[in-house]
């Protein structure tokens, strides 16, 4: 028997992982955790958005045009908030649906070695 090839996945360090499944269980998760945390960031960005519109409208004082400003900056971040929750609603509620766990998603691989006889 001669072995033709042998598949694994030659992006990742085999510190990752010693097989090509092992490669893409790993991949899986870390698709998973930069989808999590990019949730995560864009509603921290929200509320930051949403915390210097409150200051930006007591600061403003008698000024309509700061206090507009303000509203508008306010309105812009809770529709933000409602966007980023609504998306990751979506997200949680198409993956029990379809039985996918995000956070670790299962990538198929080949595994084993071809050979020819």
């Amino acid at each position: 028997m001669r072995y033709l090839a042998q598949l694994t996945n030659p992006i990742l360090p085999k510190e990752l992982g010693s097989s090509p499944a092992e490669g893409g269980a790993v991949i899986g998760q870390l698709i998973g955790n930069i989808t999590s945390l990019l949730f995560i960031f864009a509603f921290l960005l929200s509320f930051l958005y949403l915390f210097l519109g409150g200051i930006q409208w007591i600061t403003g004082g008698a000024d309509k045009g700061q206090l507009e400003g303000a509203r508008n900056k306010i309105t812009n971040a809770l529709i933000g908030l409602l966007v980023v929750s609504a998306g990751y609603a979506v997200f949680t509620l198409v993956g029990q649906f379809f039985g996918i766990d995000f956070l670790n998603l299962p990538i198929p691989s080949f595994g084993g070695t071809t050979t020819i006889k």
